[in-house]
């Protein structure tokens, strides 16, 4: 037991030196002989200890965009410890610096299912949240000025698993769902985003009236390209109105 702890102690004393390696190999010489002993306590007690020091070497090595290495230390940590949140998000990061949204929201949503019972960590749930709600916001609106228009919509509708879309999420649903002519979904987008909305709502009356024209809905796209009083689509709206619908 002397020596577990003995081990342990280097390993801390290494890490308040900031030499994660040495560190990590004298904690895992605690680990393996607290296992061979049966002290079942200390055992936990360093894998957890070295689970921390890998996350915290994660970190270091996304902070030098060194995004493998990073990945390598994050899954070293959740090996150690499966619920570690510091590891996890550092996967999320990992995955979003790569582009990967699929992997992104599964770290994230992994982070969110450990740490919502945890009022301590909070902070965790809240950040990868965040993260993952704003990087598929960003990425949606990079896939519509590629016409990607199915993508959008499907970043766009996962953020509002980690936050509630604001006005112009919702506008950009809209855009994107009449790319696709998603006629129902974009005039419901439409509305959401009218009421969050604060101010001009010009611009949102012009891709309501494209999605009601495109719906069918006559009566409603006069009504909604009546309402665009302001910004670059005042003519456009003017030109549905008496050319094409020949609204009464």
């Amino acid at each position: 037991n002397q020596l577990i702890n003995a081990y342990m102690r280097n390993g801390l004393d290494f890490y308040k030196e900031k030499d994660m390696d040495k560190a990590i190999s004298e904690l895992d010489k605690s680990t393996v002989l607290a296992a061979q002993t049966g002290n079942t306590e200390m055992e936990s007690k360093t894998r957890s200890i070295t689970s921390k020091i890998y996350a915290a070497k994660g970190n270091g090595l996304l902070k030098d965009e060194k995004l493998d290495d990073a990945k390598t230390a994050y899954d070293k940590a959740i090996e150690l410890q499966g619920n570690n949140l510091d590891a996890l998000y550092g996967l999320e990061l990992v995955a979003k610096s790569k582009g990967d949204m699929e992997s992104m929201m599964k770290y994230a949503d992994m982070v969110v299912e450990y740490g919502s019972s945890n009022p301590k960590a909070a902070d965790d749930v809240a950040n990868a949240k965040s993260a993952a709600s704003v990087t598929l916001l960003n990425e949606a609106a990079k896939a519509l000025q590629n016409k990607d228009s199915q993508t959008a919509v499907t970043y766009i509708n996962n953020s509002f698993k980690y936050a509630d879309g604001d006005a112009d999420a919702y506008f950009n649903l809209t855009v994107a769902n009449i790319m696709s002519k998603n006629w129902d979904d974009a005039v419901a987008a439409a509305n959401k985003a009218l009421e969050l909305k604060e101010g001009d709502k010009s611009g949102i009356y012009f891709q309501l009236g494209q999605a009601l024209e495109g719906k069918g809905d006559t009566a409603g796209a006069c009504d909604a390209y009546q309402k665009v009083t302001s910004g670059p689509n005042v003519e456009s709206a003017k030109y549905q109105i008496t050319q094409v619908l020949k609204c009464g």
